[in-house]
């Protein structure tokens, strides 16, 4: 019955073989959609009879205790039946399936960062005006001189696929609607890393006056390094980065916001436990970073016998993961583009509770990605001069509609 997965609880699922005539809900506010919910979760199959009465209560905090007197008494012959969600005062509707979780916990990291970036900057005029204004605030200004660098014709192209990309990434939010952008999400994650991808690789070009790194390793190796540098345009949270290994997690670039390790990824977003949020992300994909270089590491050693190792030692493990360079938000917008391609697209397509919920993580994602390209042109603009960089953005070929959530729409910014 699939109905009934949307609902995961701490007990099992009591509706599902034993009459009950009274069930319990206990959460927080936004229980009050189960109570519509519960109902329907009844399989009719097993559980043929009267539906359950559903009560809610709200409590500030989730507990576990027993039931409250006055829900105990005889009026309900047959016995009671909790429904625990496994959820915590600040947490989601929860996920039953594995599609499910894995969209769920990724939306929570986009939208953990949109939160944190709103509350870093607030502007009357949108959160673009606030975070241009911080980046133009920053040293580098001041240290690099205006004007020295040239446009080549290579930049210009890297920077136009950039920026194309960027269009086609927001054209769901236009053309289709929330339906059509639930199936969009599963190549979203693609277009918003090639977006940034490229627009990294235009700022190597630029100023390096070379062709630029071209492999993905080196635009992220260039991102970590850059936004660890004072003299970089990007502010929190790009600057978060996680360093370390299963012997101690570093936290560094956070704008001393306090993290709290043991978060929950399904914990719903907020200005507060935002930092903590994404600190979760970073380190998750620093986790899956140092497993992926495993069999880099285990190849060549050998026992004390000679033969092949099978396993990594732990203690060379961690040593190796200590000398890695920094995981960024970078890094997890490339985890996010290889699982759509190659792990977890399923999981994008149909891991939505609903349509407006598909509609949430692909806003979140493109507002990232605007966001990101926001710092990289204003620091663009201020080496080339802003009428070349503005020239090579009026080249695209933005169609109607889609101008506010394209480059047009932060020239102004520069």
């Amino acid at each position: 019955m699939a109905k009934a997965q949307r609902v995961r609880t701490t007990s099992r699922r009591c509706w599902r073989k034993d009459h009950a005539d009274l069930v319990v809900v206990l959460g927080y506010a936004w229980a009050e959609s189960l109570m519509v919910a519960v109902p329907d979760l009844i399989d009719r199959e097993a559980e043929p009879g009267p539906v359950p009465k559903v009560v809610l209560l709200p409590y500030p905090r989730l507990t576990r205790g027993t039931l409250p007197a006055a829900l105990t008494g005889s009026q309900y012959p047959r016995h009671v039946r909790i429904v625990v969600p496994l959820l915590a005062d600040d947490l989601h509707l929860p996920a039953s399936t594995d599609e499910e979780m894995v969209f769920l916990t990724f939306r929570n990291y986009l939208e953990a960062v949109c939160a944190w970036t709103n509350d870093l900057y607030p502007h009357p005029s949108g959160v673009l005006h606030g975070i241009a204004s911080s980046v133009k605030a920053r040293t580098w200004r001041s240290k690099t001189q205006a004007n020295t660098k040239a446009l080549t014709k290579r930049a210009t192209e890297v920077l136009r696929n950039a920026w194309a990309t960027e269009v086609l990434l927001n054209s769901p939010r236009i053309l289709g609607n929330d339906e059509l952008i639930g199936f969009s999400n599963l190549w979203a994650p693609v277009q918003a890393y090639y977006t940034v991808f490229h627009a990294i690789r235009a700022l190597e070009i630029v100023q390096s006056g070379s062709d630029g790194p071209v492999t993905h390793q080196a635009v992220l190796q260039i991102a970590s390094s850059r936004v660890a540098s004072p003299s970089s345009p990007f502010v929190t949270p790009w600057t978060a980065r996680v360093l370390g290994s299963d012997l101690g997690w570093r936290y560094e670039g956070f704008g001393g916001a306090a993290i709290d390790p043991s978060i929950s990824n399904l914990s719903a977003p907020n200005a507060m436990n935002a930092p903590s949020l994404l600190a979760k992300a970073l380190k998750t994909t620093r986790q899956e970073q140092i497993t992926e270089h495993r069999e880099g590491w285990l190849k060549g050693l050998k026992t004390t016998a000679g033969t092949a190792r099978k396993t990594l030692p732990t203690n060379l493990r961690n040593a190796n993961a200590e000398r890695m360079r920094a995981t960024t938000l970078f890094d997890l917008l490339w985890r996010l583009r290889r699982r759509s391609n190659y792990k977890e697209g399923d999981a994008l397509l149909t891991g939505a509770l609903s349509p407006a919920d598909a509609a949430n993580f692909h806003a979140a994602l493109a507002d990232i990605v605007a966001a990101t390209l926001l710092p990289a042109e204003i620091y663009l603009a201020h080496l080339v001069g802003k009428k070349a960089l503005s020239g090579c953005a009026g080249d695209v070929p933005v169609p109607s509609g889609l101008e506010n959530y394209s480059v047009w729409a932060r020239v102004q910014l520069w």
